[in-house]
């Protein structure tokens, strides 16, 4: 240990030193970061303080304490023997410490706030609402393991113009859903997407690969994108790729300002979508994660509501990495859907379900055949719709 001048500060270094547990030193990515935001800070003047938790407490934790944006943040390590508790809490998107660190065999949970469409179909006419839920989904790192969906129900919202009907009103409950981890083009795990192309040129022509040879293609390059952020975590590099690549799909329309489901300001891409509605995914305009959707009527006739209301509305408020699947999920939880095939329809549930179907997104429309405005989606799909079939003879 290096002497020093002041036998006191000597002495706090060796406390410091003592009480710091034998684990291995947070991983390489995290130090420079960290070194990186440091010496920014350092260049703009600004002054540092160091946290409220003493230097042992830190220690203690088997924390590594670095000076980031003018405060003094405790990092825990990241070697590769990390397991534990501690993963789940320092790992978070909300953090400014840096990026997610997954390994294989951990599981990444987003957790968000949703509002989509409903429509109930039948024989004595429609009904419509805004369903809104909490959604907190578990999705393995390399995709060799199924994951979990808590959706929650939250109070639901009329749809603009019209009443609230009174099926709508029994919203309160929750369900576990077991997710399959689907193979090919239906991936989402981290594993799958941290090999994407990490350039806006290889990004672009991957959207188009997986367009298909319809009329629209570039609404189904827009639609997949989105597909790839919502309820997701990339790296940045294959983040920064994406958004430079949407930006210039034809059609696409940048804002800035656009205010997710939280009150979050942000970039969105949006495009116009058949339905008459602008369809809009909203970035951080810094580090390019998905902070939510929204899509806001521009046709009454098309979207069936008033011009300049909001008929989808998210908010993706957290990204983490745990090393196993919440023990507390109930036993009758239900059971995996099967993976979607190319040309599967998105599973309608019964009448008498509270909540969506276990998914990654609402579908591109619904069952019923009616005109949705409602985000994309490739996977299995909570549809709230209901069509409930005419009598025998009619």
């Amino acid at each position: 240990m290096p002497e020093t001048n002041d036998p006191g500060m000597d002495d706090e270094i060796r406390v410091f030193a003592a009480g710091k547990p034998a684990v291995p030193p947070y991983g390489a990515q995290a130090r420079a970061r960290a070194r990186e935001r440091l010496l920014a800070e350092a260049a703009g003047g600004r002054s540092f303080r160091l946290p409220r938790l003493g230097w042992q407490a830190a220690a203690a934790f088997g924390a590594t304490v670095v000076l980031v944006g003018g405060v003094a943040v405790a990092l825990s390590h990241q070697g590769q023997g990390a397991t534990g508790p501690a993963t789940a809490v320092t790992q978070s998107a909300e953090l400014s410490t840096g990026e997610l660190d997954p390994r294989p065999g951990q599981f990444i949970v987003i957790e968000s706030d949703t509002m989509y469409g409903s429509l109930t179909v039948g024989t004595e006419g429609e009904s419509r609402h805004l369903y809104r839920t909490h959604r907190k989904l578990w999705r393995s790192v390399d995709g060799s393991a199924d994951g979990l969906l808590l959706v929650e129900g939250r109070e639901p919202s009329p749809w603009p113009g019209r009443p609230l009907p009174e099926a709508a009103k029994d919203w309160a409950g929750s369900d576990w859903h077991v997710l399959p981890s689907c193979p090919g083009r239906h991936r989402l795990d981290y594993a799958f997407l941290s090999k994407l192309p990490a350039d806006a040129a290889g990004m672009r022509a991957r959207l188009y690969e997986t367009a298909g040879k319809g009329s629209d293609r570039d609404r189904a390059a827009f639609d997949h994108m989105r597909d790839l952020v919502r309820e997701t975590y990339l790296p940045k590099a294959q983040r920064d790729a994406l958004f430079e690549a949407a930006s210039t799909i034809p059609g696409v329309q940048v804002a800035e300002g656009v205010a997710d489901s939280a009150g979050r300001k942000g970039v969105a891409l949006g495009r116009l979508d058949p339905r008459g509605t602008l369809a809009q995914a909203v970035f951080d305009p810094a580090t390019h994660l998905l902070l939510g959707e929204r899509e806001t009527v521009v046709d009454e006739k098309l979207a069936k509501a008033p011009k300049g209301s909001v008929l989808a509305l998210t908010a993706q408020l957290k990204a983490s990495v745990v090393d196993e699947l919440p023990k507390a999920a109930p036993a009758s939880r239900k059971a995996a859907s099967a993976c979607p095939s190319p040309v599967s329809a998105s599973p309608v549930p019964s009448p008498r379900s509270k909540t969506p179907m276990p998914s990654t997104a609402p579908p591109r429309r619904s069952a019923t055949a009616v005109p949705m405005p409602t985000p994309t989606g490739d996977g299995p799909s909570p549809v709230p719709s209901t069509a409930k079939a005419p009598p025998a003879g009619k």
